[in-house]
């Protein structure tokens, strides 16, 4: 019998999609047939070179788009992320594409386009998403940490964050095009991003230790970890660099989501330090002018779940993928998350006892060399980050994904499950933090005028 096709559309400008997309595609090639689909970016390559057809479709990111989408991602620009030509245009590219290969489902990342071609389809879509900034997560009021939310001291912080997430969850911001095209198809408007960047099934690549949240809601599972198995061996200097090393090792890697300021503080602030440092960060040193110290080893991508357990500590971004090679490692780390989800990751860790974390505001050369002398000297970190690393190793993300996917769309029929836009079933909004803002407003009005008075 011949396997189904499964499509996976993947965000081929970032790495850690990318890479999470290819090792759920490995897992499940007994059951599907892989194919991928995508705008462009530097890490389309890779899916060629798993073995994987990747469909191009239009129109092709410029490099500008693409840095638009990061600023979008990192909370630094706040517009629609397309056009209603754009995404228009994307649509109609993905129509196509499933008309040609008859998925069973699409699994998709921050390919937003997909939530409305899939559903005009109606073909299944499965969200593989981390669980900070989700529907689950801010429904449930969890915290999206201090330097996010703004300064406004005299409000409760827990009734701030209830208020935050309740806007987040369901304020149309950033989606007048995606509503707009998807009234034009016939599909209910989205209520928010939210709404937009989940699927009809939703797989979640965190363990519930330590995200604190035990249950999910209906169509969301949590599969545990999934993180780049990038093909090739640790260069052989580092091996030996590792054997020989008379001073502490460390592992210094910006992802692709990096800013590229930061990745220079921290390059520059390793000057001096009685360290080794080990940096594949090649490509930012293409777009920055640094100086790199002479204790620190700049190279390209490396294998990080093979160079992760050679060293004494990482200083990391917070994508989840990287986090999460360290923790599997038992690596402590020190983390500057670029954007909440990513503060939320490496806070995580850090509640722990495995990690520090500073707020990328305020990376300075001294903080770093604060925090890595600090964790470098914490014994309690390094036995909480083994305790934490064998929680991990209990969990395999990919094949929990490949599990999923098999039970739900490897037959013929349709899973009985299934409706489009399911998800937004609980998209309600409660209006209750609207009408405690309300009456805080209205006190505020009352106490302005009589101090007026």
């Amino acid at each position: 019998m011949d396997r189904p096709n499964i499509l996976f559309a993947a965000a081929t400008f970032n790495l850690a999609e990318t890479t999470r997309m290819i090792e759920i595609a490995k897992a499940s090639v007994q059951h599907f047939q892989p194919h991928f689909c995508g705008y462009g970016g530097p890490f389309a390559h890779l899916i060629g070179e798993a073995g994987f057809p990747f469909h191009l479709l239009q129109p092709e990111l410029t490099p500008q788009k693409i840095d638009y989408l990061w600023k979008i991602d990192q909370f630094e620009a706040f517009g629609d992320p397309f056009s209603d030509a754009e995404l228009q245009q994307r649509v109609r590219s993905e129509l196509a594409l499933y008309n040609e290969l008859r998925p069973a489902a699409v699994a998709m990342g921050f390919v937003l386009s997909t939530s409305i071609s899939a559903r005009v389809a109606a073909i299944p879509l499965v969200n593989v998403v981390p669980l900070p900034m989700s529907r689950p997560y801010l429904m449930a009021g969890m915290d999206i940490l201090p330097d996010f939310l703004p300064n406004l001291p005299r409000l409760p912080r827990q009734a701030l964050t209830r208020l935050i997430n309740w806007i987040v969850l369901y304020a149309p911001l950033m989606t007048g095009a995606f509503r707009r095209i998807a009234a034009s198809y016939g599909l209910r408007r989205f209520p928010s991003l939210v709404g937009v960047w989940e699927g009809d099934y939703n797989l979640v690549t965190d363990i519930p230790l330590t995200t604190g949240l035990p249950t999910l809601l209906p169509n969301w599972s949590y599969i545990g970890p999934i993180f780049a198995n990038l093909e090739g061996e640790t260069p052989p200097f580092i091996v030996e660099l590792a054997a020989k090393r008379e001073r502490p090792l460390i592992y210094f890697a910006m992802g692709s989501s990096g800013q590229p300021e930061i990745v220079k503080t921290v390059l520059e602030s390793f000057d001096g330090l009685p360290v080794d440092v080990i940096a594949p960060i090649q490509a930012y040193l293409e777009r920055i002018e640094a100086r790199v110290p002479p204790n620190v080893y700049v190279t390209d991508w490396l294998p990080a779940p093979k160079v992760n357990p050679l060293v004494d500590l990482a200083v990391i971004h917070g994508g989840q993928g990287t986090v999460q090679t360290a923790l599997v490692s038992g690596c402590p780390f020190v983390g500057i998350g670029m954007q909440p989800e990513q503060d939320i990751n490496i806070q995580a860790a850090a509640n722990w006892g495995s990690a520090r974390r500073i707020p990328k505001k305020r990376v300075t050369a001294a903080a770093v060399r604060n925090a890595v002398q600090t964790l470098l000297g914490d014994q309690h970190a390094k036995e909480r980050a083994r305790l934490l690393q064998a929680e991990y190793q209990k969990w395999d993300g990919a094949a929990n994904a490949a599990r999923f996917l098999s039970k739900q769309f490897g037959a013929a029929q349709r899973p009985h499950d299934y409706r489009p836009m399911q998800n937004l079933d609980r998209a309600t909004p409660n209006m209750a933090p609207w009408l405690v803002l309300a009456g805080m407003a209205a006190a505020g009005g009352l106490v302005w005028q009589r101090l007026r008075k």
